[in-house]
């Protein structure tokens, strides 16, 4: 029977109405940090909130704003005249005819230097509701834009001269980047973490914690939706508009106009535009006179009381699983990220009140069990109800008698919603503070949760395998055309990972586009069963999240060395991406040898070796050097494997040794190839030292070469994690030189011997199990010489992100 009456509810809902369900978005920005910006200067984030839905953009309404810093220091004196705070000149605020929030400015002037925003902006939304749950996701998506906006200073002297003397009010602000997210299911009641890194020529970062809640339901005649609509081209006389009187930054790409639709009347309202010059507008502009009340709206045509049952059941149950979901949030936060003094000194209850119900409903036998975690067991709006009716029309009866009107019926149900709507809004407005106020420590909570699932995520592209043959002696004679072969399978069978609450479009591409990593890794002793073969990562390597508290003092300095040609610009994107999830690593980016990558191979690591010894004594005295890695591109891997034996008073900090696409055992040129016939042409007119080595043609005997010394120096067992990364594809570092094992082709070569014993002495004294091999599988769309050469391949790993992303999130345990 109860099924009955809410599908009878449905049903009267679909036709007569259109219910609009009104949700909440709270934007929580915690803190910026630049990594690598350009220029100095004032910047600010503003953001734009809006859904899709037939070719238009609805507009989010922001209504809303406060910051945390203002709740601390509530009730304090001030001490007389303080100077200007240069991250505060102008104050977070909204922009109504844009429909944006905008977070405080802040001066940026240094590399690495990190803001506290503390800044909550909210939006309030509507869209139609309530739909199949396909449906409905659809139309409940919200996309979220972010604008990095910048106003540069050198007008006023530079940031410097500025910061003594600001002058906010003839500041203009552009916007330089812009990052897009679909928040999907905002009526579940969404509590994530969400970083919003710009593109790679503004690298920073914007901690921002995304809050959302199902709060109302609303009936309305013709609602006016806010519509972004294209800007007309700039008139004559118009820049000087660009900033409002007091200095706060107007963007002329935002054009926002009022459209109706006819959607119904407003619960809580009664009828928002049945009167008035608003509603005959709407009537005219509709073709149509709207219904004169809610009763006629919800009970014409049917039992007026099964249809009031089925609306109750309907409205009630789904505001009290909202209710239900924000006391789960409110009682997490209070938990975990409040100390007990400041709980206390907040009066803050641990446990929220119990939502007080219409009589005629009783908490449901599933509502008492607690989930695990503000992410935990999502339902759609409509599934997740915590409360049921029990002995609803009676109650209803003695409330309005035996045989109540449509109309009695309507105001009672319209006067119950709103009094649960009410208590949704006051939990959610409680929950939101609390959290703003401990807004770093929420964060963080919510940190480790996002890079779980980031794991997760990327880990659909990374397969992993265990090997037991000894580490020089390849299991496979092709495993380059093997790795090609499967991961054209992987890329046309996967569907991958549902996505992310809060998805970043920038961050993953489809799975067809994005690189394969294959990783081997070698058993410590000989194991019992054979090797099963590839499969997909099920926790994170080390059993640790990037965030997560590092087991050791001091710092991790990072050494990123260039290639052949190379210099130093050419490791920073690889630093940032390692700078965003470690902001306590510190880096050196080579550039000791950026003029002198054609000469001896013994003296750029003479070289590399004094940079790092300078570096550490600049930046690390005293000891308080935790752990020394080196990442390295191309023939950077030989220069830093050659500075490694004049570094071993450092041997016991020695970490991580990662190399991207290095000859380890040199060039080979056995074979007749368009880079091979590159290569000795080159080799031969540039007369290189370096080419030279690199192709062991530094010696008539090839056991006196610099290559075959190499490979007997010490300095690789030193390292707890060695991995060498390769690429089939890239023939600037053939495939069996990155891997460092024995090549089946040299059986024809008649220094065979002499390749055999270079592989031995690389892994005499290495321990297997600290080694790994990780087959890079790229998607290459070019179809141009540089890919036929095999240039391509070799530079992704300059230039792919995604492959950077997939390293340092599922590989942490190489970077902490």
């Amino acid at each position: 029977a109860r099924r009955h009456r809410l599908a009878l509810a449905a049903c009267c809902l679909g036709t007569a109405m259109s219910v609009r369900t009104v949700a909440e978005v709270g934007l929580q920005f915690e803190s910026f940090r630049n990594i690598d910006l350009f220029h100095q200067g004032l910047y600010h984030l503003k953001t734009r909130l809006y859904r899709e839905e037939g070719g238009h953009r609805f507009l989010a309404t922001p209504y809303r704003f406060f910051s945390s810093r203002q709740q601390a220091s509530e009730g304090k004196p001030s001490k007389g005249k303080k100077n200007p705070d240069h991250h505060h000149l102008i104050p977070a605020h909204i922009i109504e005819e844009q429909c944006t929030f905008s977070t405080r400015s802040f001066l940026i002037r240094y590399c690495e230097e990190e803001v506290e925003l503390d800044d909550v902006g909210q939006f309030r939304v509507e869209y139609d509701g309530i739909e199949e749950e396909s449906e409905g996701d659809r139309k409940a998506a919200l996309m979220l834009e972010v604008d990095l906006m910048f106003a540069d200073l050198t007008q006023h002297g530079g940031a410097d001269r500025f910061g003594e003397q600001p002058d906010v009010d003839s500041t203009e602000f552009k916007s330089v980047s812009s990052q897009l997210f679909r928040l999907r299911s905002v009526e579940t009641g969404l509590h994530e973490f969400v970083p919003v890194v710009f593109d790679e020529f503004h690298f920073c970062l914007a901690t921002l914690v995304v809050h959302t809640t199902l709060l109302d339901f609303r009936l309305r005649v013709n609602p006016l939706d806010r519509v972004l609509v294209p800007p007309k081209p700039p008139t004559q006389g118009k820049a000087a508009d660009d900033a409002t009187g007091d200095g706060r930054p107007r963007s002329p790409a935002a054009v926002v106009v009022l459209c109706p639709g006819d959607r119904g009347m407003a619960f809580g309202d009664v009828d928002e535009g049945a009167g008035g010059a608003g509603a005959s507008s709407r009537r005219e502009a509709s073709g149509r006179a709207p219904a004169l009340s809610i009763a006629e709206r919800l009970f014409e045509g049917g039992d007026a009381m099964a249809l009031a049952e089925g609306v109750y059941a309907q409205q009630i149950g789904t505001l009290a699983a909202s209710y239900a979901r924000q006391a789960e949030w409110y009682h997490t936060v209070v938990e975990h990220c409040l100390s007990d003094e400041v709980r206390e000194a907040l009066g803050v209850p641990v446990v929220p009140p119990d939502l007080v119900l219409p009589e005629g409903f009783a908490p449901s036998a599933s509502s008492s069990s607690s989930a695990a975690g503000p992410s935990a067991a999502r339902g759609s709006a409509r599934s997740a109800s915590s409360v049921v009716p029990s002995g609803l029309k009676a109650a209803l009866e003695r409330r309005l008698g035996a045989q109540p009107s449509k109309e009695a019926l309507a105001a009672m149900l319209s006067l119950d919603v709103a009094r649960v709507s009410c208590q949704v809004l006051e939990l959610w407005h409680q929950a939101l503070h609390i959290s703003a106020f401990a807004c770093r420590e929420v964060a963080a909570f919510l940190r480790v949760q996002w890079e779980d699932q980031l794991f997760q995520l990327w880990g659909t592209s990374v397969l992993r395998e265990t090997l037991e043959s000894p580490m020089g002696e390849p299991e496979d004679l092709t495993v380059g055309d093997r790795h090609d072969a499967i991961a054209d399978k992987v890329a046309r069978a996967a569907t991958g990972k549902p996505p992310l609450s809060v998805e970043d479009l920038s961050l993953m591409p489809p799975m067809e586009q994005r690189p394969v990593l294959f990783e081997q890794r070698y058993a410590a002793k000989p194991a019992a069963r054979a090797n099963q073969g590839y499969s997909l990562p099920v926790s994170l390597d080390g059993g640790h999240v990037p965030s997560a508290p590092k087991g050791y003092r001091g710092v991790h300095l990072f050494v990123l060395v260039h290639g052949f040609q190379g210099n130093s610009y050419d490791m920073r994107l690889m630093k940032n991406n390692l700078a965003l999830l470690f902001p306590e690593a510190i880096f050196l980016c080579s550039n000791s040898n950026e003029d002198n990558t054609e000469g001896d191979f013994g003296e750029m690591g003479i070289r590399l070796a004094q940079e790092v010894v300078n570096y550490i004594c600049d930046w690390c005295p005293s000891g308080a050097l935790g752990r020394l890695s080196f990442i390295t591109h191309s023939l950077g891997g030989l220069i830093a494997r050659a500075a490694l034996p004049l570094l071993q008073e450092y041997s016991s900090k020695m970490f991580t040794f990662l190399t991207f696409s290095s000859c380890h055992l040199g060039i080979f040129q056995d074979r007749i190839s368009l880079f091979n016939t590159g290569f000795w042409v080159l080799k031969k007119w540039r007369q290189s030292v370096f080419l030279t080595q690199v192709s062991m043609g530094d010696h008539d005997n090839p056991r006196e070469t610099f290559l075959y010394k190499l490979s007997k120096a010490r300095g690789l067992e030193s390292f707890q994690h060695i991995a060498f990364a390769s690429c089939f594809e890239d023939q600037y570092g053939p495939l069996q030189s990155a891997r460092a094992e024995i090549c089946p082709e040299w059986d024809a070569q008649p220094d065979k011997e002499v390749y055999r014993e270079m592989v031995e002495n690389m892994w005499a004294v290495v321990r297997p199990e600290r080694v790994r091999r990780l087959d890079v599988n790229f998607v290459i769309s070019e179809n141009n010489l540089d890919a036929f050469i095999g240039r391509t391949a070799h530079i992704q790993f300059l230039e792919c992100q995604q492959l950077m992303r997939m390293l340092v999130h599922n590989y942490s345990a190489l970077f902490r």
